[in-house]
């Protein structure tokens, strides 16, 4: 099972460097023009920056968002905030929800204009960060978290505005230099005010090349905040507060851009999945012989690894649902409950069927699925302290999962491979409990569970 630890290892850096700002909670992570995102994955963190020694402010943002209609779409923003340094030490989750409308838009050869509105709800409080980020530094071995959360609490109502023009320099093939590539100039403005008396901005403006499937730009973006109370809101807001140069990049699905501030000196990055399928037309009847997920679960964080076979099996004749052979391998240490000073070293094989049709009325863009596995899990208890690491005994037990969710589909980066983005819900259902001990108490695990997965799947026909 150790070895499921490695091909995931990107996913699991982007969760462990040090982070000093990230996006507004609630606004739509902005693409370059002409990038038309029906789905969209952000892993945030410094992982593209400089990295740094304290764990601190933002220090993980995840936000899955989808375009609902031609004018609506809806995000869903995940993020933690942690203090260690200073007298007043802490930490605090930040959890956003957000339905924009395109209010105006413009679409011309040489320029684009587009306003977008918003409204949605923010909460503050205890919403599984500790777990989640714990869980991410056990599997890479880096510094525990054992940090208080403060006893901020609430939920606000949200509205922002998101306004963005695109000015076209010259196409490809007009210039001198980079003759291949058309380029031209993108400015945003943007800004959220909540019922709590907060309110975020960000502008920017950025230069723009870009060829077909391909976009590179550079520019600088200055973000403010204001009206945080709570203490590791309120230093994480003088954390973001800042000009900062911009760097990124976009080879069809995948977007990478990295922030670097200039007197804050704290950076941070994105790993990005987009997908345009809808827009660009997109995805004839596919049948993949072959189909590789990558996933991490929430707030039980374990990477997730899984081989289908969509080929093996033979679909019926006229029937909307493709079915596929499963084998699903999973590890992870996740902290056990609220005790950051415990944790589950987890280890599962699993063999199942899964079932997967297009989305009613949305083509073969977005499909849902189901999956039924049965296989073995292996746990052991860690108790972890400053001084050492004590183990516990192992026990395996027999377990069934179920699960289902939806893959919204990309083009792949070559010819005959698909990239797709993953999200949904697994229950796991032990078929004996067991019991551990460990620094002379009794400990209950092989438990029922259940978990968000995010990730991605590649495809070959």
């Amino acid at each position: 099972m150790v070895r499921v630890r490695h091909p995931a290892a990107l996913l699991v850096l982007l969760a462990t460097k040090a982070v000093s700002a990230g996006e507004i909670a609630g606004l739509m992570t902005p693409l370059p023009p002409h990038v038309g995102q029906d789905a969209g994955l952000v892993f945030s963190n410094d992982f593209l920056g400089r990295g740094g020694s304290v764990d601190d402010f933002r220090t993980q943002q995840v936000i899955l968002s989808a375009r609902l209609s031609d004018r609506w779409s809806a995000l869903l923003d995940h993020s933690i905030l942690t203090l260690s340094s200073g007298s007043d030490v802490g930490r605090i989750d930040q959890l956003a929800a957000s339905f924009g409308y395109d209010f105006f838009r413009r679409e011309l050869p040489d320029r684009q204009d587009r306003v977008v509105t918003g409204f949605g709800a923010r909460g503050k409080g205890s919403f599984a960060g500790e777990r989640i980020q714990n869980g991410f530094h056990r599997l890479i071995g880096s510094t525990l978290e054992a940090l208080p959360y403060t006893s901020s609490r609430g939920v606000d109502a949200t509205a922002w505005v998101d306004a963005s023009h695109y000015r076209l320099f010259s196409e490809a093939g007009d210039g001198r230099l980079l003759r291949s590539w058309r380029t031209g100039a993108s400015f945003r403005a943007a800004s959220l005010v909540t019922t709590d008396g907060q309110w975020d901005s960000t502008v920017s403006a950025l230069a723009v090349a870009s060829r077909p499937s391909i976009d590179v730009w550079l520019g600088v973006r200055a973000d403010w905040r204001e009206g945080y109370d709570d203490i590791v809101l309120a230093e994480t807001a003088r954390a973001e507060s800042d000009v900062a140069l911009v760097f990124g990049a976009r080879y069809g699905a995948l977007v990478i851009e990295t922030v670097q501030q200039l007197n804050n000196d704290a950076s941070y990055g994105q790993l990005r999945l987009v997908s345009t399928g809808r827009r660009n037309g997109a995805l004839e009847v596919y049948r993949p012989r072959i189909a590789l997920d990558f996933g991490i679960s929430m707030p039980d964080v374990l990477i997730r690894v899984a081989g289908r076979c969509p080929a093996c099996l033979a679909d019926p004749v006229g029937s909307p649902w493709k079915r596929s052979v499963v084998v699903v391998a999973a590890y992870g240490e996740p902290q056990y409950e609220d005790n950051n000073r415990l944790y589950v070293r987890s280890g599962q094989l699993d063999v199942g069927l899964e079932f997967e049709r297009p989305w009613a009325g949305a083509g073969e863009w977005l499909t849902m699925y189901a999956v039924t596995t049965a296989g073995w899990r292996e746990q052991t208890l860690l108790a972890v302290n400053e001084a050492q690491e004590e183990r516990s005994g192992s026990v395996g037990r027999a377990v069934l999962t179920a699960g289902g969710g939806v893959r919204v589909h990309a083009a792949g980066p070559t010819r005959g491979w698909r990239l797709s983005i993953h999200a949904g819900l697994f229950a796991l259902f032990p078929l004996a409990d067991a019991d551990l001990e460990i620094g002379g108490e009794v400990i209950d695990v092989q438990r029922p569970a259940l978990n968000a997965l995010l990730g991605f799947t590649l495809a070959y026909e």
